[in-house]
């Protein structure tokens, strides 16, 4: 037994640990220096073709090694094709976006609690024909998985207004629960409100309606950033 023991940690020990430590460095190789998937940066050459690199080379490992931060650089590379297509090559439009819905699904397959999934699946139902049962399930399932986290309330709330004519009854109760649970304590939801207000014609009479319904200090807040933002 004590010699088991002492050629475990002679040999197999170390080996292990090599192989950890490989993993490691191939996972912090290929991720961005960012987890959190933010607004594109279209031009800046530099960051796009460093994602490009690390995206192909998280293609490469995520068959072999399950990481959920391969998820985020590769669809975040996705995305920015996809975005680059609606504005310059249309026909490329539904491939792609069948692409990364693929790389959320894998994604959701191995982490459903993930309202940020959730939400990137429902924006791209949102863009979708005939897609707005996929944009509610989707939307549905990013509210009721991170209902009191507010940097993702913050996000469903703007989807929620970009594509308000789409919604259920139940998803729009839920985006206007959402702002007047988050408001009073989050500048950061009043200022997105409020730049959703100045750019969004439709959303003006939902906002509107919202604000009639906060807490004084919301609404000076408000017409502060309102104010501040023409």
């Amino acid at each position: 037994m004590k010699i088991l023991i002492n050629q475990y940690f002679k040999f197999i020990f170390p080996l292990l640990l090599l192989l950890l430590l490989g993993r490691e460095t191939a996972i912090f190789m290929a991720i961005p220096q960012e987890h959190y998937l933010k607004e594109l940066d279209f031009f800046i050459p530099s960051l796009i073709e460093n994602d490009e690199k690390k995206a192909r080379f998280s293609d490469a490992l995520a068959p072999n090694i399950a990481n959920r931060k391969f998820v985020h650089i590769r669809y975040k590379y996705c995305a920015r094709k996809l975005a680059t297509y609606l504005l310059f090559d249309k026909q490329k439009i539904v491939a792609q976006r069948q692409e990364c819905l693929n790389i959320l699904d894998n994604a959701l397959a191995v982490a459903p609690s993930s309202a940020l999934i959730w939400l990137e699946k429902a924006k791209l139902h949102g863009q979708q024909e005939n897609g707005d049962e996929l944009l509610n399930q989707s939307l549905f399932n990013a509210w009721h998985v991170a209902k009191r986290q507010d940097w993702i309330g913050i996000r469903r709330i703007v989807l929620s207004l970009q594509n308000w004519e789409k919604l259920s009854d139940v998803n729009k109760a839920n985006a206007m629960a959402d702002f007047l649970y988050f408001s009073p304590n989050s500048r950061n939801v009043v200022r997105n409100l409020a730049r959703q207000y100045l750019l969004n014609p439709a959303a003006k009479p939902i906002v509107e309606a919202w604000i009639a319904k906060s807490d004084v200090n919301v609404q000076r807040q408000f017409i502060g950033h309102v104010r501040s933002g023409r």
